[in-house]
């Protein structure tokens, strides 16, 4: 099983002004929530552990989860308001997102809400600002070192400004996170935001030496490099007519995963051997995942049937 952790929200993109009116058109979000319903959408079995308002917005997600076949055993239900992200693109297609979350449902989760397993999941995800504020954070951090025995650990940075504006704290933040994790999936925009002056390839190569066993640096329309101990790939992007690009990072996340079961690396010691011709075709999987999503607009994920191309390539 794959848990995934972190925020549901939704995205709010504005579509039209009329005099002193504006027209929003609402889409479920929220990075670890669209990895959950990725992974779901490419038949793999997964749960979601997060934080879910009462609230109208929240029914609509907990909904979402189900008709896309995500466990929600693990969600926590509280009167929390859910959060809303206000999206602006610019003229490629990126977003930029102002949040309206203080004290919301997917930011209270404390330890005493931590879940316990029947059997350990296989993989488990944290990522975005969940990974920061608290007191969520904290609670994801104590989830990791009680599972790290027992799983592997993913994680994306994915920087929000607008939520926190510190970039020091983000990289602290990561950093202390890294040696704890497996699996660092993170994008160049992010680590100009956090560590301007240094070179993508060395942070990579750094953070590897702090512990983790692959980090991958995606580049936009431009693919993605992994970085292991004993290899480094590089795959180019994928041409598409852009809609945008919400969501594509959170694509290429649930393809590397599920992407990584598939090869048979479902274990600290299988990752490591990972083989550089298999780390370079998972690589490109999940280039070409994350070009069908951004032919889309908002976070509208591809599903296996629309990959079995892709697919078969892994093998």
């Amino acid at each position: 099983m794959f848990l995934i952790c972190g925020e549901a929200l939704f995205d709010l993109f504005g579509d039209s002004a009329t005099g002193d009116g504006l027209t929003f058109d609402a889409r479920i979000g929220g990075s670890p929530f669209n990895v959950a319903t990725g992974l779901a959408r490419l038949g793999e079995e997964t749960a979601f552990f997060g934080g879910i308002s009462k609230d109208a917005f929240g029914e609509r997600l907990i909904q979402k989860l189900r008709n896309e076949g995500v466990s929600d055993r693990h969600i926590l239900r509280t009167d929390y308001l859910t959060t809303l992200s206000l999206v602006q693109k610019d003229d490629h297609g990126h977003p930029a997102y102002t949040f309206y979350g203080a004290d919301a449902a997917d930011r209270m989760i404390t330890t005493g809400n931590l879940p316990a397993f029947a059997e350990p999941p296989m993989f488990l995800h944290i990522g975005s600002y969940t990974a920061l504020v608290e007191p969520v954070a904290t609670a994801f951090k104590t989830l990791i070192e009680r599972e790290k025995g027992n799983t592997l650990v993913s994680f994306d940075p994915n920087i929000r400004p607008t939520v926190v504006p510190d970039m020091a704290r983000w990289r602290t933040n990561t950093e202390s996170l890294v040696p704890h994790t497996d699996i660092v999936k993170v994008s160049d925009e992010d680590l100009a935001l956090i560590a301007p002056d240094d070179e993508p390839g060395e942070i990579a190569r750094h953070w590897l030496s702090l512990g983790a066993g692959l980090v991958v640096v995606t580049r936009g329309q431009d693919g993605a490099t992994a970085f292991m101990r004993n290899a480094e790939v590089s795959c180019p992007g994928v041409t598409v007519k852009v809609e945008d690009t919400v969501g594509a990072g959170d694509t290429f996340q649930a393809a590397l995963l599920a992407g990584l079961k598939e090869l048979g690396a479902t274990d600290r010691d299988t990752l490591w051997a990972l083989e550089e011709a298999k780390l370079s075709r998972l690589v490109g999987f999940a280039v070409k995942a994350a070009a069908v999503t951004c032919s889309r607009r908002g976070a509208d994920l591809p599903t296996r049937s629309e990959l079995e191309k892709e697919w078969a390539t892994l093998r």
